[in-house]
């Protein structure tokens, strides 16, 4: 139960018989694979039977996992819906800024900024700090400094801003050539209760919408950059596997709406760098190829290894 609420499944009901079903059924409706040494689930000593208990509790939390997120994953695929995005949406709301009192020739600039008007919305800024992105659905987007300014909603995190630079790059460096009869556009996703969430009682907002469209066809994508560095093992990411159980919903809802030119995808931007993740994430194996494969990229960019074209690899073929 303590594991339960941990993990923000509060509409999960267990009853008291379920756990010693799951755990006593046996050939052919085994619900579950143990594989350890024969001491752990034959103890010789009372203080051995802390192994077979801790082995006990780890089935448990991983077919509750399962079993959850197969639960999430049906009530999404009969519930979510697409719908226009309008400029009452809640991702599209004022600024607040607040700088410290003393900081006179700051908000004197903050102030100048906002009196000329047209300037914070074309260019970059230093006073302030912004990335302008003509792509982006709404401008100005604040970089988080606080140090001297806070924002609500937060300005954007180094890994986020990174994001947002390097697409911005590609996009002008690709307009003529893999995005020349394409559109691009980019939403800064916003938290519980106003963004475009997934396993709601957990709430994983994506940072990112992207949206790349083609004549009539589009495909939007959901982009996370976080530190990956406790990262979950794989199979229990729920956020990373995410891009696994998006085609299911798209396929359910177009059933439901008959909307068939939609494609959803997903990717997580790792901010811990693959040198230093490579060997700590699941079982230590993993190689950028694989990482790939589970949409999980680097913020690098050569002409080895670029991120943003991978995420964008698909959407422009």
């Amino acid at each position: 139960l303590e594991y339960k609420e941990r993990k923000g499944m509060r509409n999960l009901a267990i009853r008291p018989d379920v756990p010693r079903v799951i755990l006593s059924r046996t050939e052919p409706a085994r619900l579950y694979s143990l594989v350890a040494d024969d001491a752990v689930v034959r103890p010789d000593s009372f203080a051995g039977t802390a192994l077979l208990n801790e082995a006990a509790l780890t089935v448990l939390r991983k077919y509750t996992d399962k079993f959850y997120r197969n639960q999430q994953e049906r009530w999404d695929s009969e519930h979510m819906v697409y719908r226009t995005l309008d400029r009452d949406d809640a991702n599209f709301q004022n600024y607040t800024v607040k700088v410290a009192r003393g900081e006179s020739q700051l908000i004197a600039a903050i102030q100048k900024l906002i009196d000329d008007g047209d300037g914070i919305y074309k260019q970059d800024l230093r006073d302030l700090p912004t990335i302008h992105f003509d792509r982006h659905l709404y401008q100005p987007l604040l970089i988080e400094r606080g140090d001297k300014v806070r924002s609500e909603p937060p300005g954007l995190k180094d890994s986020e801003r990174q994001f947002v630079e390097d697409l911005r790059a590609f996009c002008r460096a690709e307009k003529d050539k893999s995005l020349a009869d394409a559109e691009v556009f980019l939403l800064r996703n916003l938290s519980r209760g106003k963004g475009i969430g997934f396993f709601e009682k957990r709430g994983f907002y994506p940072d990112f919408i992207l949206w790349v469209k083609k004549a009539d066809a589009q495909r939007i994508v959901f982009v996370e950059p976080h530190g990956m560095l406790h990262a979950e093992a794989y199979q229990h990411d729920d956020k990373a596997r995410l891009h696994e159980s998006l085609p299911h919903l798209a396929a359910a809802m177009c059933k439901r709406t008959g909307i068939k030119d939609i494609v959803l995808d997903s990717f997580i931007v790792s901010a811990t760098p693959f040198e230093d993740l490579r060997t700590r994430y699941d079982d230590g194996s993993w190689d950028r190829k694989k990482f790939t494969e589970a949409h999980i990229v680097f913020p690098d960019r050569s002409a080895q290894y670029d991120y943003i074209e991978i995420i964008m690899r698909q959407q422009t073929t």
